[in-house]
This record gives C-alpha cells, structure tokens and sequence, in this order.
C-alpha cells in the first residue's frame, strides 16, 4: 500500500523541531541581515574538543556579543549559528551570514556613545571537518571587504575526541528517539546508518560511499575558472547557495566523520588552503599569530587559523595567553585595501579586554562541560581494542598534531 503523508514519524520529527526553534527570529533576522555585523573571531570546533569552554571564557570577555543559535537548548545557546552546515532549511548563501549577529548600529551604539569595546564571536564546532564550510566563511569576509576573521581550532588527542564523540552522539540518538525520532532516512543515510559499534562507524566512514560524498561536497564550493568569486561554484549556479539535503550537516551522517574529526592537521590545512587563496594578495599581519613564548614562536607555523589543545584549557596563565592572542588579532582586523580597523578605539578595547582576561585567571572560573556519558547500551561501549585500532589508525595524525601544537600526542 502506498505511504499515508503526512506520517506519524514526519508528524513527530515535525513537532519536535518546531518545538526546539525560534521561527519569529529567524525571519526577522534574515530581513535584517544587511544590517549586521559579522563575527570577529569564529570558533571552528572540533566537536569534543573544549569549543563550550572556549565559548563560554570567550563570552564573559568585555564587550563580547553572542552568536543567534535557532536552536532552543542550553549547549547550543550563545554559542553556535550553526550556519555554514545547513541547519537554516539548507540556506548558506554567504551575503544572509549576518543574520546570525548583532546589528551595526548596536556596534556603533557601544563603541561610539557608550565607548565600551564590542565584539562577535561564532563557535559552531562542526566547520572544521565541514566540506564545504571554509569557502563559504571565506566568501562572506571577501564579500564584505573585511580581513577574514580570527579562526581558532580546538583540538585533543585523536583517540580521545573520537571515542568522546561516538557516545556524544549515540546519547543524543537516544534522546532524539525519546521524542519520537526513531525512523532513518535510508536514502539519504544508508542502511548502514547507524553503525552499530565504533568499528563499524570506522569502515562507515572511510567506505567508498562516503568519500564519495564527501568529495561531491567539496565540489559544490569548487570554483574552476580560476576566479575568488563563489557566485561560479555549482552551490551557487545549480542549487542557489542551498547545501542538498546529502550534504548537511556532514554528508552520510553525524557518525560519518568517526576518523575524520581526529584528523585535524588535515583539516585545519584545507581551511589555510582556502583562506590563502581568497586574501593571499594582502599581505596582513593581523593573521600573524603573536606568541607569547619561545616555544610557540617554534611551533606555530599557520596564518589563518589558531590551534588551542584542550590540554591549556586547565592551564591558567597557558590560556589566558592564547585568549589574549586571539583578541590581539582581532583588533589588528582592518577592512581589505584600507587601514581602517574593525575595531573602533582597537588600543582602549584591547587594554580593557586583556585587562579583564587577567583578572579572570586569578579566580578560579566555573565552565560547564558538555557531558561525556557513557552509553547505556553495554555492547556499544568502545573496548580496549577499539582503543588500539584508533591509536593505530590515527598514528600519523599524532604525530602531526604534536607537531603542530608542541603537546605529546604519541604514545596515546
């Protein structure tokens, strides 16, 4: 017999959703998007990787302003747009990004009248190994004749964010079927989807298929004439910048990016990659990183994007010093082909907020952590096992990643 539409499952998912959004916002700020600002600094991810806690000291910092999330829920709120993955009924195009912040007459209001510091932040912890998100962010700076933003990358030993993220995602499963969320598109994630144990959800991700999607997406943000304008990319020309259902919010599935997650050397090069090619011909040095020792003066070696371990998130002075750096490049931010900063008063706004982020490391602050539960179901639980084939799988990764960040990965 033919399906009956609308379905219980399509009227339960319906429901859900709505009950968890802010559709009244969302259309006010899609008509007020030229308007707005965009961010100064945009948080990449990764998932699992301290991108709460980051958002969370970034957003008690003087004169900070957080991101709309049109999510109702209270890890989402003040934290991630979640724009650039398609969660705004597949709608990406690069000119609508501001709908996401505050108005410009809110910046004009607090800089010029109240003489308070102002700034934006985004944290959407899934750009990182997002196909398509890093042409998109690039696009919308390029567009707006602004330095491309402050892009900070959280990252974590690769075993340890892999097995986080398994049970991260198999407890919000749960939750979802809990509202009644408990029939799976096959078409759109295949009946392998999802994968019933870590291994599994590890062939899943590094299958045929969804290479093959992965490389589709990236294709869409692909501009082959050699020019920097998106407007000639297949996202742009056949879909109206509107990310295909396939490709949100990764393509295959939240699961499908077990063992691509963890690779973040690689993923933080397609985001330099990116960003080079679209402002390589100003020559800036707001996206010189400014370390505050020796160390990271050997290390760091990227223009675009910063790299915060979990590992200094619980070292006072260690990150207050990567905070105070990625402020201090924020405020060197100038509008492309002038001097003209970003900031209004940069020197008075940056002295207030180092100020602040002084004070703040003398106390002991109260940050709260998503939970890493462990899941329910025994027979999913990654072994001992598991461990050893990710530690194997991801070898060359550590050794990346210590590399990059001067934390000892290897061994893990």
């Amino acid at each position: 017999t033919p399906p009956v539409f609308p379905s219980s499952a399509f009227v339960n998912s319906f429901g859900a959703h709505v009950a968890l959004l802010r559709p009244l916002e969302i259309i006010f700020r899609y008509l007020t998007a030229p308007f707005r600002v965009l961010p100064d600094v945009i948080v990449l991810g990764e998932v699992r990787c301290g991108t709460t806690t980051l958002g969370q000291h970034l957003s008690s910092l003087p004169g900070c302003h957080q991101p709309f999330c049109l999510w109702k829920h209270p890890e989402l709120d003040g934290k991630e747009a979640f724009y650039f993955v398609g969660h705004y009924m597949g709608i990406v195009d690069p000119s609508s990004y501001r709908m996401c912040f505050p108005l410009k007459i809110t910046k004009w209001w607090n800089e010029r009248i109240l003489k308070r510091p102002f700034f934006t932040f985004d944290g959407c912890a899934q750009y990182l190994t997002s196909p398509t998100a890093a042409a998109l962010i690039a696009e919308a700076y390029r567009r707006a004749g602004q330095d491309p933003p402050v892009l900070v990358a959280c990252v974590r030993s690769p075993v340890d964010q892999t097995i986080s993220w398994w049970r991260y995602e198999n407890n919000a499963i749960e939750w979802g079927a809990s509202m009644g969320l408990n029939e799976w598109n096959v078409e759109l994630r295949t009946n392998a989807y999802p994968p019933r144990t870590i291994g599994k959800a590890l062939e899943f991700s590094t299958s045929v298929e969804v290479q093959r999607l992965y490389s589709n997406a990236a294709d869409l943000v692909t501009i082959k004439d050699g020019s920097k304008c998106l407007d000639n990319s297949a996202l742009a020309t056949r879909h109206r910048y509107r990310l295909p259902p396939w490709a949100m919010t990764w393509p295959g599935g939240q699961l499908s990016t077990i063992g691509r997650n963890g690779k973040f050397s690689s993923n933080i090069l397609r985001f330099e990659t990116i960003f080079a090619a679209a402002f390589a011909k100003k020559e800036n040095a707001t996206k010189e990183f400014s370390p505050k020792s020796s160390e990271e003066k050997k290390r760091q070696k990227l223009k675009y994007v910063v790299v915060v371990p979990i590992e200094c998130m619980s070292a006072g002075t260690q990150f207050a010093d990567a905070l105070a750096s990625i402020m201090e490049q924020a405020a060197r931010r100038t509008y492309l082909d002038s001097t003209l900063r970003v900031f209004h008063n940069a020197k008075e706004s940056l002295a207030c907020i180092e100020q602040s982020i002084t004070t703040q490391f003398q106390s002991t602050i109260k940050v709260r952590r998503n939970s890493g539960t462990k899941l329910s179901n025994s027979d999913m639980e990654p072994t001992s096992k598991d461990e050893i084939m990710l530690s194997k799988y991801f070898e060359e990764e550590m050794e990346n990643l210590s590399r990059l960040t001067g934390v000892n990965y290897d061994g893990e």
